[in-house]
C-alpha cells in the first residue's frame, strides 16, 4: 500500500511518543533512567527529601566571629569586638553541638567540695564543658538519675529566685531547657517529676520559646537604684554587668554553650540579663536560653583551643589576671563528649 507523506508523518510522531513515555514497569520498561538517582516505584523507601540546616550564627553577623569548625556537628566561634548591642567592647566564646548527628554526649558533673572545669572535663575526656549552676542550696541538681540538691534554701530567701530554669539530658542527645515558672516551689516539683536523667537548675530563664523573658527579669532601675539593692537580690545580681555563662537551644536542636567575659575593662565589660537576652536574640535567636553561675565561675573548656594544659579559652577572672588560668572550682560543670 501506497503511503501518503502526511501518514508517514503522523505515524513517525506516534512511535516518538510511545518511546517517551515508556511501558508499565514491566520486562520491556525503556523509561530513561537518571545516573544515580532510584525510581521511587522501585525502592521500599519514603521518598523524603533532606531538609537542611539553617546555620545557627545568622548570617549578617558572621563576619564579626571567627569560626572554627572543629568536627562535624561541633563548632567554636569566638567573637572579640565592639559590640552594639551593650555599646561595649567583649570577649565571647559559643560552643556549638548538632544534637542532631548523634555523634555527641551532653552530661552534668557534680563535685560536692568544688572542681576545675579543665580537671573535670579531662577526667572525662570531655571535648568541650562550661561550668554550670549557682551554689547547691539554691539549685536542682540531678546526675546520671540521682537527686544530689532539690533546693534547701526557704521561700523567700534572698538567694531562692536561683531555679526558675533548668537544663536536661538523656546523658546522650537528647537535651532541652525548660522554664520552671517564677513561683519557685512550683519549679522545684516540675523539676522532681521531669523523667530526665540529668537535670541543672538555674535562673534567670532568659527566652522561652522565642519569649526574651531576660529583657524584663531585672527590672527597669537606674544604675543609683540598682545600687541600693543587696548583692544577691535579683535585680542587682542580674542588672549590672558581670562575665556570664548561658546555655542555649535553637528550633533545629543546635546546643550552645556560651561565655562573656567580664570585668576587664576596655577589653570585656560583661553584660547584664538584659544585653545577655538582646545579644543572643540578634547573633544565634534561639528558641530557648538560660543564665548559668556568672561572675568568677564563668569558664568555657575547649580540648585542644585553650591554654596549655588546661584547654580554657576564655579569661576567667579568679587570679585577678588577664590570662586563661583564673579558674574558681564550683559544684557542677555540663560537659560534652564524643561518642
Amino acid at each position: 500500500m501506497k503511503l501518503t507523506k502526511l501518514t508517514i508523518t503522523f505515524l513517525s510522531a506516534f512511535f516518538c511518543l510511545v518511546v517517551a513515555c515508556g511501558s508499565d514497569g514491566g520486562d520491556g520498561d525503556i523509561t530513561p533512567q537518571i545516573p544515580g538517582v532510584t525510581d521511587p516505584e522501585d525502592s521500599d523507601e519514603p521518598d523524603v527529601s533532606p531538609v537542611a540546616k539553617v546555620p545557627t550564627l545568622l548570617k549578617d553577623v558572621q563576619s564579626e566571629w571567627k569560626i572554627d569548625s572543629i568536627d562535624d556537628g561541633f563548632i567554636y566561634y569566638n567573637y572579640e569586638r565592639y559590640d552594639d548591642v551593650s555599646n561595649a567592647n567583649q570577649i565571647i566564646n559559643v560552643l556549638e553541638v548538632d544534637l542532631t548527628s548523634n555523634k555527641y554526649n551532653v552530661q552534668f558533673t557534680w563535685h560536692p567540695s568544688g572542681d576545675t572545669l579543665s580537671h573535670a572535663a579531662q577526667l572525662r575526656g570531655a571535648i568541650g564543658g562550661i561550668n554550670g549552676g549557682y551554689e547547691p542550696e539554691a539549685i536542682y541538681v540531678r546526675v546520671n538519675g540521682s537527686n544530689l540538691s532539690e533546693v534547701t534554701l526557704p521561700e523567700g530567701h534572698l538567694r531562692y529566685w536561683k531555679h526558675d530554669g533548668a537544663i536536661y539530658s538523656d546523658g546522650k542527645s537528647d537535651v532541652g531547657i525548660m522554664y520552671g515558672g517564677p513561683d519557685g516551689k512550683v519549679a522545684i516539683d516540675r523539676y522532681k517529676q521531669h523523667p530526665a536523667k540529668f537535670l541543672l537548675a538555674s535562673a534567670p530563664t532568659l527566652i522561652d520559646n522565642y519569649k526574651p523573658l531576660g529583657e524584663t527579669f531585672a527590672g527597669d532601675y537606674t544604675a543609683e537604684e540598682i545600687a541600693k539593692f543587696d548583692y544577691e537580690d535579683y535585680r542587682n545580681h542580674q542588672g549590672v554587668r558581670h562575665p556570664r555563662t548561658v546555655v542555649a537551644l535553637t528550633e533545629d536542636k543546635d546546643l550552645l554553650l556560651i561565655t562573656i567575659d567580664g570585668r576587664w575593662p576596655g577589653k570585656s565589660e560583661g553584660m547584664n540579663a538584659k544585653e545577655v537576652t538582646l545579644f543572643l536574640k540578634k547573633h544565634f535567636n534561639p528558641q530557648y536560653a538560660l543564665n548559668m553561675d556568672g561572675g568568677g565561675s564563668t569558664t568555657m573548656y575547649v580540648k585542644g583551643k585553650g591554654a596549655a594544659k588546661t584547654d580554657v579559652v576564655n579569661y576567667p577572672t579568679d587570679n585577678g589576671v588577664f590570662n586563661h588560668y583564673g579558674q574558681r572550682k564550683v559544684g557542677t560543670h555540663i560537659i560534652v563528649n564524643k561518642k
